[in-house]
């Protein structure tokens, strides 16, 4: 098995030409992030793709990683300050991300040619989130995995609504392995301070669905 991450930026037609650039670029850099690269276990850069300026997608050869990926993504466009000039607290840039794992049956070099189960799922179900409201869901062969990680995302999407840019740019950090000392030094703010914008962004129930969502997923590879 594999997975296709496919995502659209929300009212991206909404967005002046600048910021438009300024979020693809954020998005743009996620796959090109030494260290994003290196907290997957993925060729990320190798399989990543915008089409028609909001449309993201990407292939991801190791399965587990397809939660970590989109959070990636979930957290940076979050993490994204349109007015750098004005102190911003909520996110002014969100993002709808499908999860589709399956099988992949023509596999080539450009995602945007490549089909199969797993680009199916992805796809169909990032077209039903635009008429149901959800931010993240995901799609597998199996209606029981999909119905306990679906459930857990719905409480996830709760929690989501509560970051600030700032406690995304942190979650962002946090998910590339930084250590809270490095975000420290990285942003210029104290330890505590990062440990505390963790906290109030849920990062330990986080945490555990990124492992649950491994666990469950290695066990059906």
């Amino acid at each position: 098995m594999k997975a296709v991450v496919t995502a659209d930026i929300i009212d991206y037609t909404k967005l002046s030409s600048n910021d438009a650039t300024r979020v693809i670029d954020t998005i743009s850099s996620v796959f090109n992030n030494p260290k994003a690269l290196s907290s997957v276990r993925t060729n990320l850069n190798a399989t990543f793709s915008i089409k028609r300026g909001d449309s993201i997608q990407v292939e991801i050869g190791v399965p587990e990683d397809a939660l970590k990926v989109a959070l990636l993504l979930k957290t940076a466009v979050n993490a994204v300050n349109l007015t750098p000039e004005k102190k911003r607290n909520k996110p002014m840039v969100d993002m709808r991300i499908a999860i589709g794992i399956g099988e992949i049956d023509a596999q080539r070099s450009d995602v945007n040619i490549s089909s199969g189960e797993a680009y199916e799922h992805s796809g169909r179900t990032l077209d039903t989130m635009k008429k149901s409201k959800r931010k993240i869901l995901i799609k597998t062969h199996s209606e029981q995995w999909d119905n306990e990680i679906n459930t857990e995302l719905a409480l996830l999407e709760e929690i989501m609504k509560g970051w600030k840019i700032t406690s995304a740019e942190v979650l962002y950090l946090t998910l590339l392995g930084l250590r809270e000392k490095d975000i420290e030094a990285e942003l210029g703010i104290t330890q505590s301070a990062v440990n505390q914008r963790k906290a109030n962004a849920g990062w330990s129930g986080l945490e555990a669905l990124i492992n649950r969502f491994e666990e469950l997923i290695s066990g059906g590879n």
